[in-house]
């Protein structure tokens, strides 16, 4: 078992090394990761500027609200954009349209013109160019990364996305703390980074020229309707877009009531952020990990198991005294999402035609994230009408109906080796 563990061990070190000596994904990688950076800055930024100015809590829930109702409104609309048309344009047109919306906002504080409306009309135009160019961002990873090395791709886009939560939140209030202006300038240069990133990579991207599967007689809806036939056609995509979006708004309500409940225990925001931090460091332990329990154990297994593991986690939640075996079973939470999502995006590249890449994966992140704002309304409601520990338990129930779909999926069932393994 040793010997075992360490040949997986190497491999995975060997992969990662890999990776990094692809000079094109490495461009890509550090143009992303710094627009990602930036993003994270203007998130906390956003709603503390709109405090600073007006004192409005709604006005700052506005602003939030426009950027995820602008993304989802022009998602699938990406999708299509990304399988007709050259993934490098919109990879730099997307981010040079966010930075100059983003530079209003640096002109806006400066000048002392800032009003809620302005933001939220920021906020919207960034949501409406970021879903855009989601599309064309993972069509064009799978350009740029071979199967048999996917698996790590993901599990380091997963332990950037979960550093940069953790530490993204408190560099921007940092730098709001020193100027208001600073986190939205630091925004605009991130996507600016971005956008050279791309303009570096040499190989291409595509669409190719002989891709005949969306000629220019087929109307956009019919191209969206293309992707969404591929999803219903495939049992496995068909299972995991219903699945993956009840078990996002399962684990939104989950975090707020996890909020609810450690200040009923007489917890003090300081608390509250530290218990928040608690679970973002075990998101941020999975992810290290997550190329490697994926290339070790049987996909379908790792999904049946995290499944049930997390339904005992949210029972738990709501049963355990005190507050930081809270945080803790948070991070267990949070620990095991990070190979669920690894293990999903892995074999979802590896199934999808490059002529629909941009499509399908369009597609089915609208359907991971279509009902995830219903989680945090539904846990609200039972926390007022019941108490945050029966919500919990409730949500614990959901999650366990969750797990049993499992083990009777038929989608599931093509998940029977590791998902660093060759797609059949």
């Amino acid at each position: 078992m040793k010997d075992e563990a360490a040949a997986v061990s190497t491999e995975h070190v060997q992969s990662n090394g890999l990776l990094f000596r692809n000079r094109d994904y490495t461009g890509w990688w550090i143009g992303d990761t710094f627009s990602d950076f930036g993003s994270a800055l203007s998130v906390v930024a956003y709603p503390l500027l709109v405090l600073a100015v007006t004192g409005s809590v709604a006005g700052a829930g506005v602003v939030e609200a426009a950027v995820i109702v602008g993304s989802l409104m022009t998602m699938l609309f990406g999708g299509v954009l990304a399988d007709r048309f050259s993934r490098r344009a919109i990879l730099v047109i997307g981010p040079l349209v966010q930075a100059a919306a983003v530079s209003g906002v640096v002109v806006a504080v400066l000048t002392g013109h800032v009003a809620v409306s302005g933001l939220a009309a920021v906020g919207f135009v960034q949501g409406l160019a970021g879903g855009l160019t989601q599309g064309a961002q993972l069509a064009a990873l799978r350009r740029l990364v071979p199967d048999e090395q996917m698996a790590a791709a993901w599990g380091q886009y997963e332990a950037r996305v979960r550093t940069i939560k953790l530490a993204g939140p408190a560099v921007g209030g940092f730098l709001f703390g020193v100027t208001r202006w600073v986190p939205f300038l630091s925004d605009a240069l991130s996507f600016l980074a971005s956008a050279v990133g791309v303009l570096l990579i040499k190989r291409p991207l595509g669409p190719d020229r002989d891709d005949e599967d969306s000629g220019p007689g087929e109307s956009v809806f019919a191209s969206i309707g293309a992707g969404l036939k591929f999803i219903r056609g495939n049992a496995y995509l068909r299972f995991t877009a219903a699945w993956v979006s009840l078990v996002s708004a399962c684990y939104s309500g989950l975090v707020l009531l996890v909020i609810v409940i450690v200040q009923g225990r007489s917890g003090d925001a300081s608390l509250v952020g530290a218990v928040s931090s608690i679970g973002a460091l075990g998101g941020l332990a999975g992810a290290l990990l997550s190329s490697r329990i994926v290339k070790r154990f049987p996909g379908r297994l790792l999904v049946i198991t995290m499944s049930w593991t997390m339904a005992v986690v949210a029972l738990a939640m709501g049963l355990v005294p005190g507050t930081w075996p809270v945080g803790a079973l948070l991070a267990v939470m949070m620990f095991l999402l990070s190979p669920l999502n690894v293990v999903f995006a892995t074999y979802e590249m590896k199934i999808i035609p490059d002529e629909l890449m941009g499509r399908v994966q369009s597609a089915m992140s609208v359907a991971s994230t279509s009902i995830q704002w219903l989680g945090p309304i539904a846990a609200g409601l039972l926390a007022s009408a019941l108490s945050p520990t029966a919500a919990t338990i409730v949500f614990a129930g959901v999650m366990a109906v969750l797990a049993i779909a499992t083990h009777f999926s038929g989608g599931l069932r093509a998940l029977t080796g590791p998902a660093a393994a060759p797609a059949r």
